[in-house]
């Protein structure tokens, strides 16, 4: 079974990315993240086959260093159309960048069991919107996306956890909350 570590979001920005991923099934798209019961998130890393409970200690320490930061996704995009995939795609700011090198920095030892797709200089930031689609339903769904999503979606950063998965399923392990801002 893989393993992710992930940023959640706050709880507006998720309830409106859920309701994108139920609008999708009733349109005909396939929903395995809403199927399965996954939290919408941003992937920092994927390992296969790594024992969740020899990082559990180092995410913790993670989450108490960093602070919850703001994230606007801008875009609609996929992969390619052999993909089968179709994002949600976030500004790339200076916080994101951050958390995501610091966290390569912490697992250097880890960095080279990683999939490539999120290692430094490789990193696509994505929410998945709709995973598993036949090459010609991918322009059908960014289209669909495009009619029913208001862009940009304004959010926040709160949490990093950790995800297990395989084809059919998604199960949360455990998140830790970052920091809250100060309020000004």
């Amino acid at each position: 079974m893989a393993c992710d570590i992930c940023l959640f979001l706050d709880s507006e920005t998720e309830n409106t990315i859920r309701r994108t991923w139920s609008i999708l099934r009733t349109r005909g798209f396939s929903s395995p993240l809403l199927r399965s019961g996954g939290k919408p998130h941003l992937t920092l890393a994927i390992w296969e086959d790594l024992e969740t409970d020899l990082i559990l200690d180092d995410i913790s320490d993670f989450a108490q260093t960093h602070r919850a930061f703001p994230v606007t996704f801008s875009s609609i995009a996929t992969f390619g159309p052999k993909s089968g995939t179709v994002f949600l795609g976030p500004v790339f700011t200076p916080s994101l960048i951050i958390v995501h090198d610091q966290l390569y920095r912490i697992f250097k030892e880890m960095k080279e069991f990683s999939e490539v797709f999120y290692r430094p200089d490789s990193w696509v930031p994505h929410c998945s919107l709709t995973l598993g689609l036949q090459t010609e339903e991918v322009p059908k769904a960014i289209n669909t996306c495009m009619d029913i999503i208001n862009l940009p979606i304004q959010g926040w950063v709160k949490e990093i956890g950790l995800l297990t998965f395989d084809r059919e399923s998604v199960h949360s392990i455990r998140s830790y909350k970052f920091w809250e801002p100060e309020q000004t």
